[in-house]
C-alpha cells in the first residue's frame, strides 16, 4: 500500500518500502539492538540489520520492525527507546501520523559491538 498526504498544493505518495527503510534506520541507531538475519527458504542470507514492514492506509502508517537485543539489555527498555525513535523519525521524514509500533523481539545477542 501507498501512504498518502493531501494539502491544498495537491497530494504526496509515499510507498511503504520509504515507510520500512527510515523506521529500519532508526532501529538500528537505538542502543542494544542489532538485527536478524535475511532468509530464502530457511537459510540465512545477507547482513543483520533490522528487518520490517509497514501497513499504511491514508496519512496513517503502523511500522513493524524485526531486530535482536543485545544481552544483558533490559529488552523492554530497548523496545521503549525504538519505538519513540522509530515514530519520531518516520513523523519527522514523512509527515505521516504513525499509529502503534510493533517491535518483534527475534533474538538476544551477546555482540560486543552493540552498546
Amino acid at each position: 500500500m501507498t501512504a498518502r498526504l493531501s494539502s491544498d498544493r495537491g497530494t504526496t505518495a509515499i510507498d511503504d518500502r520509504v515507510i520500512v527503510a527510515i523506521a529500519c534506520r532508526a532501529a538500528a541507531g537505538t542502543p542494544g539492538i542489532g538485527g536478524v538475519d535475511g532468509t530464502v527458504l530457511g537459510v540465512p542470507v545477507g547482513d543483520r540489520r533490522p528487518r520490517g514492514r509497514t501497513i499504511a492506509h491514508g496519512d496513517l502508517a503502523r511500522p513493524r520492525v524485526r531486530i535482536s537485543v543485545a544481552y544483558p539489555a533490559s529488552v523492554r527498555e530497548v523496545t521503549r527507546r525504538a519505538r519513540v525513535r522509530i515514530r519520531d523519525e518516520v513523523q519527522a521524514l514523512t509527515g505521516l501520523r504513525v499509529g502503534p509500533v510493533d517491535i518483534d523481539v527475534a533474538a538476544l545477542t551477546h555482540e560486543r559491538r552493540l552498546p
